[in-house]
């Protein structure tokens, strides 16, 4: 039988409990909170990419080109300012906080005024089929964006589950349905510009909602900053107040939406 000397040395590494299935180490941690920090910040880089990937959902909507689309998702950097707002507000980290309102909104401002320019070009000529899947948000959409939050949240946190990023992004629809909405402006379609312009704040306050829920289990929040039960509600207020809104007008979207279809089918 080998000795104890013979055996090889313990691992340093942190055994995880089996019902610790959001442990993350420390290291990790800091990791976490250094990658969402950096692209929170409204930086040069960042707005450039959010113009490409602008440029790119524009002229992907004006061909009718699905692939085009799904290429605009996976280089637009607008999903980690919201996971920055959400771990802010988690934490009442007003360091974090305000660079992360001022990149996820001025993303989102810059993304429309880009797509609407495009939108003015003489070769936009019509409303295609993909601009129109956009601009017709129900409750569906909001329940995808909650279960691609939850799945965003895990894999941002989760070293092994990272990999799954690029297809979070294109699950959650953010950059395409803000290219919609700044095309529709062009077109004078307001009503197709308010409805893509809904999708996406739907998405945002779904991601937003789910993703801190993430962050407060896995542990990167404290019993301090989290503060009291007022502390939390006053934090989240404005974002359950809009969830709530958001959730009550594709609800009814949905409805219309199953009374047409059952009215066609009837006749």
């Amino acid at each position: 039988m080998a000795s104890s000397e013979n055996r090889p040395a313990a691992s340093n590494e942190t055994i995880v409990p089996l019902g610790s299935f959001l442990f993350v180490s420390a290291k990790r941690k800091r990791e976490v909170l250094d990658d969402i920090s950096q692209g929170s910040l409204p930086s040069v880089v960042y707005y450039l990419m959010l113009a490409f990937s602008a440029g790119i959902a524009a002229f992907g909507l004006i061909a009718n080109s699905a692939a085009t689309v799904i290429g605009a998702m996976l280089v637009s950097p607008l999903m980690t300012p919201i996971f920055g707002i959400s771990l802010a507000l988690s934490r009442g980290d007003l360091a974090l906080l305000r660079p992360a309102l001022i990149a996820e909104f001025g993303g989102v401002a810059l993304i429309i005024a880009f797509a609407f320019a495009i939108g003015m070009l003489p070769f936009s000529l019509e409303v295609t089929g993909e601009m129109l899947a956009r601009t017709k948000p129900t409750l569906i959409d909001l329940l995808v964006a909650t279960l691609a939050g939850l799945a965003g949240g895990l894999a941002m946190i989760d070293e092994r589950t990272s990999p799954m990023l690029p297809g979070v992004a294109i699950a959650t629809s953010l950059t395409p349905p803000l290219a919609a909405s700044g095309l529709s402006l062009a077109f004078g379609a307001y009503e197709g510009a308010w409805g893509a312009f809904l999708l996406f704040f739907a998405n945002f306050l779904a991601i937003l909602a789910v993703s801190a829920a993430v962050f407060v289990t896995a542990g990167f929040v404290t019993r301090q900053e989290l503060g009291t039960r007022a502390d939390w509600v006053k934090r989240f207020s404005a974002a359950g107040i809009g969830l709530l809104a958001v959730t009550a007008l594709l609800t009814r979207q949905l409805v219309i939406m199953i009374g047409d279809w059952r009215t066609r089918n009837t006749i």
